[in-house]
């Protein structure tokens, strides 16, 4: 009797063992995830591969994936596969939004794994995000910049993009002859600028005594890294304002007597245009004339034409406006001969008295 009951509990525990050595068993991995990494405010595929390496097949599995604060489900979280073969295995995808509000991580995401009714597991898997630095211009401040100026230009940047940009460098270029950067004053080094971020760049340029009136283009160059080191540029059109001062000198004066005229030559001899040009002839510090003349471009000249005084002196008051709408005043003195004439009278009277004298020789040779 007693040799029975050890046969007796082996045979009861029979159907126990063998299932438990021919049971399923369910295992999961994740075999990509696409984009990789994903960046923040953008959708990602995550794929699950669900495989049965037991000794038979698996039932009623459900997979069910539990969102986050940062990681949002785009479809139902939990999918179903009705039997997994032994050796077999399944592909499960998932569609799923980050954040935008999500900073460069990696993000725990859990996947429930029920089979048979009552097996249970937990599958830990992670998604890595990764922002994407990017970069705007929000202000260009160049002052006031004439020519042959050393000036600075300061620029205001932000880093509008998602992920922190790393080892950021700056630099200043021109392909105009008349603006360039000072030595190392071109080139700034910034270092690394988070999402967001602001930060003020300042240049050292120098421009071209020769250079006119005009807004010439400069070019900022940005070289930054993103997180995996990426390494990328953005460049940025900047224009500069180089306003130049309208000059004039004074190159010829004459003075007619028969038309009673006193023109003035003049030359702007400046750096920019002059506009709206008004001429005062002023004499004993008062107005004796005025002309006006629409504008003078560089290098060129025009003629002020004036009612001639009975001096010989005066002072010349221009007034004008640069392209920009600056207003100057110059005063110069200027002076003027006038050639002498002969009064008509006195040419008539000349006239007769040679004839008187030629008719009284001929008269006297006729007498004699």
């Amino acid at each position: 009797m007693k040799k029975l009951i050890p046969l007796f509990l082996v045979i009861c525990l029979l159907p126990v063992i063998v299932s438990a050595v021919i049971s399923p068993e369910i295992q999961v991995i994740t075999i990509f995830t696409n984009p990789y990494p994903v960046e923040p405010g953008k959708s990602v595929d995550v794929s699950f591969e669900i495989s049965n390496s037991g000794q038979a097949d698996a039932k009623n599995i459900m997979i069910e994936v539990e969102p986050t604060d940062m990681i949002k489900l785009l479809e139902n979280p939990k999918k179903e596969i009705n039997i997994l073969s032994v050796g077999d295995s399944r592909i499960v995808n998932y569609k799923m939004f980050v954040d935008s509000s999500a900073i460069s991580a990696d993000y725990e995401l859990t996947v429930y794994i029920t089979y048979e009714n009552s097996n249970k597991f937990s599958y830990k898997t992670q998604i890595t995000v990764q922002g994407k630095p990017d970069f705007k211009i929000l202000k260009v401040d160049t002052g006031t910049v004439n020519p042959g100026d050393k000036a600075e230009i300061s620029v205001d940047i932000q880093n509008v993009g998602s992920g922190k940009a790393k080892r950021t460098n700056a630099e200043f270029s021109s392909t105009s002859t008349y603006i360039k950067p000072i030595l190392a004053g071109g080139n700034v080094y910034i270092g690394d600028i988070n999402p967001w971020e602001k930060k003020n760049i300042k240049f050292n340029i120098l421009t071209s005594s020769d250079a006119a009136y005009d807004v010439y283009t400069g070019k900022v160059n940005l070289t930054y890294e993103d997180e995996s080191g990426n390494k990328l540029a953005k460049s940025f059109d900047v224009g500069i304002l180089i306003s130049g001062e309208p000059k004039f000198q004074i190159i010829k004066i004459e003075a007619k007597r028969d038309t009673q005229e006193l023109s003035v030559e003049m030359a702007n001899d400046g750096t920019a245009e002059a506009k709206a040009i008004k001429a005062n002839l002023l004499i004993d510090n008062k107005t004796f004339d005025v002309d006006y003349v629409t504008n003078v471009n560089i290098d060129k000249r025009t003629t002020l034409k004036f009612i001639l005084p009975s001096t010989s002196r005066a002072d010349l008051q221009l007034s004008y406006e640069s392209p920009d709408n600056k207003k100057f005043t110059q005063i110069d003195t200027i002076v003027w001969s006038v050639p002498y004439t002969f009064p008509t009278w006195i040419v008539v009277v000349v006239i007769l008295v040679i004839v008187y004298i030629l008719w009284k020789k001929k008269w006297l040779k006729k007498i004699f």
